[in-house]
């Protein structure tokens, strides 16, 4: 049951655009849900969705769990005379999956126009630019306009959110195929995690945050941490597999067996931050696995990072921990997850925030 529920949500949430900075209709869906668990879900000025259960002891800590709610896209950059649109990309854009991908482009009325990114036929392509990966720069979506006016009276202008083509498909057993896993994923634990914990009390007061931003720049998380307050914090987001042809040896994160925890992330390129998680939470994390009967397979490696390399710097430090779902496919059109992961990832961290008290150890 739990399982279908999980999918469901899931489905819900992949389906639901939501590219960083146009967020609401994701952020409307959490709310929703959690309004249907008993919940006063609030919304901040940046659009950060959060949710608060109360806890029995006020002494204990504040467990902050969050999700980010936004996807990476594109922005509209200019408008052909042709009625060909030319992007900028939001987020870290694989450019070599680019050329004929389906998207889809938001206009003012809150629309959404089919289109897809062009590609040069492969007959007329001259054999030097047969290997090549195109820049995004040079692609350009075709909306089916015949002309720049014709894009602007379809509500469509410089600035408009653009996105792949939303898609959620089952595959062998309980393995999914779809758009945004990254990390409507995470967003789809939260609710799941509703459910959860409004079942029963606890001591430590919980959040349930979904946040804004993270494809953008990361920020979106330290802003609702000023509002949470929390005494730790758990991170939820897609974890990269290693268990596909072109990346064994590179690490033993498998799909199918269980969630993931990030000894180290570390970005590398540009943005020069990462997380080496808080000890207090790994030792938080492995004990509620090891009561829960759930394995949770370890990650470290540079290329990736998320909300929490900035929430942990808030105040005078948050202890934290970045818990995930492996992931394959990261960033693409089509990424690929197991449910059976995402549910198993959801029965550590409610054990988690179950295991709080007023007595936590927080030193390192």
């Amino acid at each position: 049951m739990e399982l279908k529920r999980l999918e469901g949500f899931l489905e819900r949430l992949v389906l639901t655009p939501g590219l960083a900075g146009f967020e609401q209709p994701v952020c409307r869906l959490l709310a929703e849900e959690f309004a249907r668990c008993g919940l006063s879900p609030v919304t901040d000025t940046l659009g950060n969705c959060m949710a608060k259960i109360e806890g029995t002891e006020p002494s204990a800590p504040v467990l902050m769990i969050f999700a980010h709610m936004d996807s990476l896209g594109f922005i509209v950059r200019c408008i052909e005379d042709d009625g060909f649109i030319r992007l900028e990309r939001l987020g870290g854009i694989p450019e070599k999956a680019l050329p004929t991908t389906e998207i889809q482009v938001g206009t003012r009325d809150g629309r959404w126009l089919e289109g897809v990114i062009g590609m040069k036929a492969h007959h007329v392509t001259p054999p030097e630019e047969k290997y090549v990966v195109d820049k995004y720069t040079s692609l350009f979506v075709d909306i089916g306009a015949s002309s720049r006016q014709e894009v602007l009276d379809l509500g469509v202008d410089v600035g408009s959110p653009v996105i792949y083509k939303p898609r959620f498909r089952r595959l062998q057993g309980t393995r999914v195929l779809g758009s945004f896993l990254d990390n409507r994923g995470g967003c789809a634990a939260l609710l799941e995690l509703a459910h959860k914990l409004t079942a029963n009390r606890r001591e430590a007061t919980v959040w349930l945050v979904g946040t804004v931003l993270e494809e953008y720049n990361l920020r979106g998380a330290m802003v609702a941490s000023r509002t949470v307050k929390p005494s730790a914090a758990i991170c939820l987001d897609g974890g990269g597999c290693c268990d596909t042809p072109d990346l064994r040896g590179t690490g033993h994160v498998t799909m199918g067996r269980g969630p993931t925890m990030d000894l180290y992330n570390f970005h590398g390129r540009g943005t020069l931050n990462g997380t080496i998680p808080h000890p207090a939470m790994v030792r938080l994390a492995e004990a509620a696995a090891e009561r829960t009967g759930v394995t949770l397979q370890r990650r470290a490696g540079i290329g990736g990072l998320t909300d929490m390399s900035y929430l942990e710097l808030e105040g005078s430090g948050i202890p934290g921990i970045d818990l995930g779902f492996p992931m394959r496919y990261a960033h693409s059109p089509c990424e690929a997850a197991d449910l059976a992961d995402l549910e198993q990832l959801t029965v550590v961290v409610a054990a988690m925030a179950d295991s709080l008290t007023g007595g936590t150890d927080f030193s390192r």
